[in-house]
């Protein structure tokens, strides 16, 4: 399951996301779509991702995951898109 990152900037944030990513590593050996081999590889890809999204939070790009397709709410997302 993938892990749920914090949003923010801070050191304290990052180190969090850091530990969080490698910690679902440790449990199912995938950091999002990678599957690094040593936990070298597995720290060094999560202070990547936790550092994109620091980047992207401080830029206020960060915007939650569309809902699935098919689901009420992607309807009623693509209703509101049509109606301008």
């Amino acid at each position: 399951m993938p892990a749920r990152l914090k949003r923010g900037g801070s050191r304290a944030t990052v180190s969090e996301n850091i530990r969080e990513l490698v910690h679902d590593w440790e449990k199912d050996g995938t950091i999002g779509n990678a599957r690094p081999e040593t936990k070298d590889e597995a720290v060094k890809q999560a202070v990547a991702i936790a550092l994109g999204e620091s980047r992207r939070t401080a830029r206020g790009k960060s915007k939650p995951p569309p809902p699935p397709a098919g689901t009420a709410s992607a309807k009623k997302e693509k209703a509101a898109r049509r109606k301008g």
